[in-house]
This record gives C-alpha cells, structure tokens and sequence, in this order.
C-alpha cells in the first residue's frame, strides 16, 4: 500500500456563509490563514484580531480541528495552525493495493497517449 497525503477542504468551501455564525468564523480564519508572518497562532492573539471572544475562538477551534482543518502545534498547545499553512501537520493515509494500482495503470496510459 502506498501513502498519499489528502487534503481536506478549504474554510471557504466549508464554512457556513451568509450567517452570523459564518461571519465570525470567516474572521477567525482570515487571522489564522491569511497573515503570511505566522504559521501558527495563539488563541489570544486569534481573539485580539478577529474581535471575538476567546471562548468563541475556541469554539471555532473545536469544530475545525474535528474536521482536519486546524492543527495543534506540537510544541506550544496554545498555538493553532490552519492546514495549507502547515501543510506537513497533514496526516498520511495509506491508499488501497487495487486504488494504487489502478492510479499507477491510469497514470501509464495517460503517459503512452502523450
């Protein structure tokens, strides 16, 4: 069996739009994704930005990292990370015999069409 890292899906396509829930969640992850000067960021400092509460910021934490979208930091549990800026939190997943097989057999017959 061979590993495959799978991407989860972006805040944006997850996220519920067009709420106040959505709204609030939208600013937390703006903070958290978007300053391109951390990778990993506090929940203090996820409140301070985003103008919400720190349980509120914990709130969102909580529902996000059940997904797979946010990732802890290993080193400082108070840090957060979202997943496309710590990429290599991304767990690795074994792939099927018959799905890697049939991956590598699509991959050769696109190869001999070229």
């Amino acid at each position: 069996m061979s590993k495959k890292i799978i991407k989860p899906k972006k805040w944006t396509e997850v996220y519920t739009v067009g709420t106040k829930e959505g709204d609030e969640e939208a600013r937390f992850f703006k903070v958290l994704a978007r300053n391109p000067k951390f990778e990993w960021r506090s929940t203090s400092a996820l409140s301070k930005e985003s103008n919400l509460s720190k349980k509120r910021v914990e709130e969102i934490i909580l529902k996000y990292h059940k997904m797979g979208l946010v990732f802890q930091n290993p080193k400082n549990e108070e840090h957060w990370g979202y997943w496309e800026r710590v990429p290599h939190m991304l767990p690795e997943r074994k792939e099927s015999i018959s799905k890697s097989d049939k991956d590598q057999r699509i991959e050769k017959a696109i190869k001999k069409q070229s």
